[in-house]
């Protein structure tokens, strides 16, 4: 009630308006005020974490540092630049245009006056919408401008190219936010997550082949450009008049203005928990899944069916092979077996850090477990977790290998290596 009470205190000098009073301009007046207060919010949340003893002692003079670093490479290139390639460029900046969404400012009170008046609504999220977009360009050319270091001295990008890379940056942000959009909106949950993932890593490849593009046929690169115009202007149509997205776009709207202070309070905010299954999707029976006896391999079966049971570990898993996978395209063929490795040690911790958090569930705490057991059962459940992603990422490190013998040969070293780096990173508590 509270809540409402404001609202309709914010809204009343416009409610009272006149019929004669023009009602595009009040609500522009809506749209700027509620600009205003997202700025000082966003300003606020920030100042909780750097005050002035921090922005005087560590902000400022790191500016600087960066400041002088990035004239100075612009100028006089250091020789570790040019062993970045365009394709890693390419990446970064197609993950860049992943981040943000296209906002609305609309707020959940709307439904109560501003929804009946079907001119004035529509006006404010139009206005939201451009706002957006707008700022999409803005933080498109920073980045780019932040890259310009590699961009003109090492890749030797002429001015028209620096251009043309910024506008593709742009435009494929446009169209990737709306296109999660309408995704998010038709679709949910894993049919959802499943379309993220394969347009992300389609996209990953396409975004590499027109960057490159833009260095060899300039001519084909503004061509794509004025494509992905047009498909933009097309998805805006159909994006603004789609029908009962309200609640969806307040959720938007309130994650978006939510942002900074929730990466601050990701430690402590409670998330709403979802409802279970009543029977779980693999091992419904509990069957036996190791042999042995003991309480090790009890607990060790524990681990291994709390783990392929969880979902949000299963997508953290795809996502980190999809990532994995697409750097080993990227890298060079000495990188690619040192990512191999890498990518071993972290899943062996990741698993790892898992299974110790399962281990201090409460109704453990009801047994006389002692530690030795605990970790008798970490040491043999990690390997069964980490060797299903070590799969695919040793088959794509193998056929990254561009030889025949390659994928033999990398998924023959998958088991040696899964069980090698768990066992040395296991080998302590």
């Amino acid at each position: 009630m509270r809540h409402a009470g404001c609202y309709v205190i914010r809204l009343l000098p416009f409610l009272t308006m006149r019929g004669g009073e023009s009602g595009l301009n009040s609500s522009f007046q809506v749209f700027t005020r509620r600009v205003r207060s997202d700025l000082k919010f966003q300003y606020r949340a920030i100042r909780m974490a750097v005050d002035w003893v921090i922005a005087i002692y560590f902000v400022i003079p790191l500016l600087i540092v960066a400041g002088y670093h990035y004239y100075a490479w612009y100028m006089t290139p250091p020789a570790w630049l040019g062993g970045i390639s365009i394709h890693t460029v390419a990446t970064l900046f197609y993950i860049f245009t992943w981040l943000g969404t296209l906002r609305y400012f609309v707020e959940e009170g709307d439904q109560l006056f501003l929804r009946q008046n079907e001119g004035w609504f529509r006006h404010l999220m139009h206005l939201g919408y451009r706002y957006s977009v707008v700022l999409q360009g803005v933080t498109s050319l920073l980045a780019t401008l932040l890259f310009l270091p590699l961009l003109v001295p090492v890749y030797t990008f002429s001015i028209a190219q620096v251009v043309c890379f910024w506008l593709l940056t742009y435009v494929v942000k446009l169209n990737i936010g709306l296109i999660r959009q309408l995704l998010a909106l038709r679709f949910q949950r894993f049919l959802l997550w499943l379309l993220r993932i394969v347009i992300f890593a389609a996209g990953v490849f396409v975004f590499q082949w027109l960057v490159v593009e833009i260095r060899d046929q300039l001519l084909y690169s503004w061509l794509v450009i004025l494509v992905l115009i047009g498909t933009f202007l097309l998805l805006t149509r159909v994006r603004l008049r789609e029908k009962g997205t309200f609640f969806a776009d307040v959720a938007r709207e309130r994650d978006a203005r939510m942002r900074i202070v929730s990466l601050m309070l990701i430690r402590v905010m409670e998330r709403k928990r979802k409802p279970t299954r009543r029977y779980p999707l693999l091992f419904s029976r509990s069957q036996r899944l190791l042999k042995g006896k003991g309480a090790g391999t009890g607990i060790a079966e524990l681990l291994v069916k709390s783990y392929f049971r969880n979902g949000l570990q299963w997508r953290q898993s795809i996502q980190f092979v999809v990532v994995i996978s697409g750097a080993l395209f990227i890298l060079p063929g000495a990188i690619k077996i040192l990512v191999w490795i890498v990518a071993a040690v972290l899943l062996v911790f990741w698993r790892k850090s898992f299974c110790k958090d399962e281990l201090t569930a409460p109704f453990l705490s009801l047994f006389p477990i002692k530690d030795p057991m605990k970790h008798q059962a970490i040491q043999t459940a990690i390997p069964i977790l980490v060797l299903p992603a070590m799969m695919i990422i040793s088959l794509v490190t193998g056929i990254s290998l561009h030889t025949w013998w390659g994928p033999v040969v990398m998924m023959g070293a998958t088991v040696p290596l899964t069980y090698g780096t768990s066992s040395v990173f296991t080998s302590w508590y």
